[in-house]
């Protein structure tokens, strides 16, 4: 994930999934009117296709966190590629997707290579279906879907089977795509990123799905895709009747603090409090620790940062450290309140580390399906490629609690209660998640860790 404004530069990124997100800047100013101008990507000349592969492959040769390279033999990874990909007739998307799935044989969804067009796509080149799709009961269904979306206005819900795609078999379509993407830190992790290939098409173009009702009716939809649109809610709380405390949002995004902060502030009278970070991708290392100053009861450090032989990191073009650690400072006034956290395959990075210092130290129960699996930390920014691609490199690691520690990349946060996805959930629109969550509050949070 990619953040702009105040926290460029030297600041350090947890993140598992590109987040496109359109806000405006900290005094709330209006954005121009001027129409962009769409971005049109460049047909790079032989010498910078040479240049941007040997960036790639040198800077994660020398700098990702682990010398070992996760047991992968880079030098031969290096020679497959430049074999297959600086030969002649590749073209410029199959050049720039050889890269990142060279980047991929790491498994670890940080490290990462998006093309220029990925980079630098203006608003109005951007989509998004708002589509999750999931093999259930031996049959592709949908799990959910935007409120906002084309398939929700033309009649798709949760619990219809899903029996085509673009006139593919599901589970055919699945597989050959599947086949295609990078490889990442988990198999959840994979399948985030074949449903990237599914949802974020170019603007313009077009997805037909063939479904079937619980009725047993058949039914096809065909959707267009869409600008995504600039405006979206970032963070939603909610104080309830039932005197429980919900806050939700869309990513750990530094200029939502003074919000949060505010929020929180509201919700600590409640009985209790629901942390929803299903679904969200991560973002920012000092936002995470920052909450965990809100929400633990003690501070000090919580884990341990892991980087390259130990080494200290240091900002690009200057020798400022900028290692990070994990260390809390509580509030003034931390919430003290029964905590309960909702996770889900696509709760990743940021998210990871929160859950899994609320677990740890005993604060919350977390309820839901064991998250990502994809926790390791990278710059803001990254490292600019030829013709403007961007290079993301994981530089370091984390164990959770004392040392030795848990480690989270590869393993993802094991709930203390799940909940698998039924059927009959889906297709009533039930949230047995949250419900779950909820009765255990209302119940006096059996088991919680004292006051």
């Amino acid at each position: 994930m990619t953040l702009q404004g105040p926290l460029r530069g030297a600041a350090l990124l947890l993140s598992a999934a590109l987040l496109l997100v359109g806000c405006a800047g900290p005094s709330g100013a209006p954005r121009a009117t001027t129409k962009p101008v769409p971005f049109v990507q460049k047909q790079l000349s032989p010498e910078q296709r040479q240049a941007a592969f040997e960036q790639v492959f040198n800077t994660i040769q020398a700098q990702y966190f682990d010398p070992n390279h996760n047991g992968v033999d880079w030098v031969a990874v290096g020679a497959r590629y430049r074999a297959e990909l600086l030969r002649g007739g590749v073209g410029e998307t199959q050049f720039w997707r050889g890269l990142n799935r060279m980047a991929g044989e790491l498994k670890d969804a940080h490290t990462s290579v998006r093309s220029p067009l990925e980079v630098n796509a203006i608003t109005q080149q951007r989509g998004n279906f708002g589509l999750s799709l999931m093999p259930l009961d031996g049959h592709w269904v949908v799990r959910g879907l935007s409120g906002a979306s084309q398939a929700a206005l033309l009649g798709v819900r949760p619990g219809h089977r899903v029996l085509s795609i673009d006139g593919q078999p599901t589970q055919a379509w699945w597989q050959a795509t599947s086949a295609q993407v990078r490889g990442s830190s988990t198999d959840r992790s994979n399948f985030t990123l074949v449903s990237r290939e599914l949802n974020q098409r170019p603007v313009g173009s077009t997805l037909t799905l063939g479904l079937q009702r619980p009725d047993g009716s058949l039914y096809s939809v065909t959707l267009r895709q869409d600008p995504q649109s600039r405006v979206q809610s970032l963070l939603r709380s909610h104080q309830l009747a039932s005197n429980l405390g919900y806050l939700r949002f869309v990513a750990f995004l530094e200029p939502l603090m003074p919000e949060m902060a505010d929020t929180l502030q509201r919700l600590s009278s409640t009985q209790g409090l629901v942390l929803d970070l299903r679904g969200n991708p991560g973002g920012s290392f000092k936002m995470a620790v920052q909450l965990m100053g809100w929400l633990l009861r003690s501070g000090g450090p919580v884990g341990t940062v892991i980087t390259r032989d130990h080494k200290r990191l240091t900002a690009a073009g200057s020798d400022k450290d900028i290692t990070p650690d994990l260390q809390v400072t509580l509030q003034a006034r931390p919430l003290t309140m029964p905590m309960a956290v909702l996770v889900d395959e696509n709760s990743a990075s940021a998210a990871e580390l929160l859950a899994a210092v609320l677990q740890d130290h005993g604060r919350a129960r977390v309820f839901g399906n064991t998250s990502c699996g994809c926790l390791l930390g990278v710059r803001v920014a990254g490292e600019v490629l030829p013709g403007g691609g961007r290079l993301q490199v994981s530089l370091f690691d984390m164990r959770i609690g004392n040392p030795p520690g848990k480690r989270i990349e590869g393993v993802g946060v094991v709930p203390d209660q799940p909940i698998p996805v039924t059927l009959d959930a889906l297709r009533s629109q039930a949230d047995p998640v949250y419900e779950a969550a909820q009765a255990w509050l209302l119940q006096g949070a059996p088991g919680a860790s004292p006051h």
